[in-house]
């Protein structure tokens, strides 16, 4: 459910690629353009006007929250919050409402976290604006040390997307 925009996920490999060339050609001062710019310019040309990404919602630990993020509200189909205490009535989230800005990362479905391979230095990175947002679907990647984290699959629109130093 959560791999409908393959394209994209293709697409991560050479965004790597380009954003390291583009790294490069900054710390020569060969581009008078700023760094964030050049990297949501790079994220947004292969997905168009609009693409399908993730937020993480919390964490969970034997199908139950460890913890839930305060920041992420769960909605149901008519927008009322959705009390949500295990893993199988997460099917029944239709939308999020997020207070705060939320990190952006790619969907990867239940397939388990990866350590440090292609982690970029802390800097600015895409985060969705605060706001509703419609969900897509689920996934759970698994944690090398337990548990899983909660990823919501959501449709966001590219001015919905801000840059937020981690």
């Amino acid at each position: 459910m959560l791999r409908t925009f393959s394209g994209f996920l293709s697409d991560l490999a050479s965004l790597r690629l380009m954003m390291s060339f583009l790294d490069r050609m900054l710390q020569m001062n060969a581009f008078k353009i700023s760094k964030q710019l050049l990297w949501v310019t790079a994220c947004l040309l292969p997905m168009s006007i609009q693409a399908s990404t993730c937020i993480t919602a919390g964490r969970m630990d034997n199908s139950v929250w460890a913890p839930q993020f305060q920041t992420v509200r769960l909605l149901d189909h008519v927008g009322r919050i959705l009390p949500v205490k295990n893993k199988s009535e997460l099917t029944q989230v239709r939308t999020v409402e997020l207070t705060e800005a939320a990190l952006l990362s790619v969907c990867d479905g239940n397939k388990p976290l990866t350590r440090g391979e292609g982690a970029l230095s802390k800097g600015a990175v895409p985060a969705a604006k605060p706001g509703w947002f419609n969900v897509a679907g689920v996934g759970f990647p698994k944690l090398h040390k337990g548990g899983e984290l909660v990823e919501f699959e959501i449709t966001i629109a590219a001015d919905q997307i801000v840059m937020v130093n981690r």
